[in-house]
């Protein structure tokens, strides 16, 4: 069959910012159809960046920038059709508009864009990931703060704000004092204030890192399984610039002398350097352990049942906060710690050492 891309993003096409071949947009369109549907479909609507990261690994970045271009079209006309229909008015418009355009753009760019700096500056890959999820981010909070007045936003939050109150207090189950202490302070609205206090000091920025990452991930996997493409990026080669240290100790004085002196907008600031830095420390402790796996002379049915172990660890509540703190504590190790150093098997190279 005919190749209209190229098939390696990597940098083997000569030109891989050009489409080729009169079916070049077939299947760009069918990736960005795709994108547009799988946002609208509710349930599987986390995974609308997938088809997006597929055609920039299988095919070409130019791809990927098109697809982003015709799904960004595609789901504009969409908007201002459910705007016009149910008469959710310009700014319901726009704020679609501005969720999908942030992160599929962004998105887009992590997975495209530093090929060879032809639209974007050639900037690493972490570096994307950074900008792309405080984009994303502050998206969301605009989001959140334009439509907290809302009826359905306010009705919607409300209904989990309450939902998370009573499984909470149920939990408590015959201890009365605990019941009763729950029900005094764990109100719909301290809930509601949480959830905000929350995504303001890092939560929506790690929200939206996850959200890239899962995604990303999901599209390597689906490249590698239906045309054996790899990329040449691994989390287990990922290394954390060795500044990022000092980001990390400064981001947690900061937010003392933040506390201390009642200065909200720098503690905020704060937070959210500490959540990009405590991210890329757990990158690089889950790096360093898929390095210590990859290496080992593992069976296939073993590395199958490690997996399934990680994720189990993952998904079980406690066990996994263990787990992250483990990955964390790991990643900042290395910065004194050769823990990816190769071993060496044969005679040291001077006598007697």
């Amino acid at each position: 069959m005919r190749r209209v891309f190229s098939a390696n993003p990597q940098g083997d096409d000569p030109n891989p910012w050009t489409l080729r071949g009169k079916h070049a947009l077939i299947p760009v369109l069918i990736c960005a159809i795709l994108s547009v549907a799988l946002m609208r479909t509710g349930f599987l609507s986390f995974l609308f960046l997938v088809p997006l990261g597929f055609s920039a690994v299988v095919y070409n970045p130019a791809a990927a920038w098109f697809a982003f271009v015709l799904a960004a079209i595609l789901n504009g006309a969409l908007s201002l059709g459910f705007s016009l229909y149910y008469q959710s008015g310009a700014a319901g418009f726009a704020l679609d508009i501005l969720h999908f355009t942030v992160l599929t753009l962004g998105f887009t760019w992590i997975m495209a864009g530093g090929t060879n700096g032809l639209f974007f500056p050639r900037i690493r890959t972490m570096y994307r990931f950074i900008a792309a999820a405080v984009a994303g981010g502050a998206a969301f909070l605009i989001i959140g703060y334009v439509t907290r007045s809302s009826a359905g936003f306010a009705a919607l939050v409300q209904s989990q704000a309450e939902m998370l109150s009573s499984a909470y207090i149920s939990s408590s189950g015959a201890d009365a004092v605990r019941r009763s202490f729950l029900e005094h302070f764990l109100t719909p609205d301290t809930v509601m204030e949480a959830i905000t206090l929350i995504a303001l000091r890092g939560g929506a920025l790690a929200s939206v890192f996850f959200l890239l990452f899962v995604n990303r991930q999901i599209s390597l996997s689906l490249a590698w399984i239906f045309r054996r493409r790899r990329s040449a990026q691994s989390l287990s080669n990922f290394h954390v610039p060795a500044n990022a240290i000092w980001g990390l100790s400064l981001s947690l004085a900061a937010i003392l002398l933040g506390k201390i002196a009642g200065l909200v907008i720098p503690e905020i600031i704060a937070w959210n350097v500490l959540v990009i830095c405590v991210i890329l420390f757990l990158a690089q402790g889950g790096g360093i352990a898929l390095y210590t796996l990859t290496r080992r002379p593992l069976p296939p049915l073993m590395r199958l049942l490690c997996n399934v172990l990680i994720i189990v660890v993952v998904f079980s509540p406690g066990i996994n906060t263990f787990a992250l703190g483990l990955l964390i504590l790991l990643g900042i190790a290395e910065n004194w710690l050769p823990l990816r150093a190769p071993k060496q098997d044969g005679p040291a190279s001077t006598p007697g050492l």
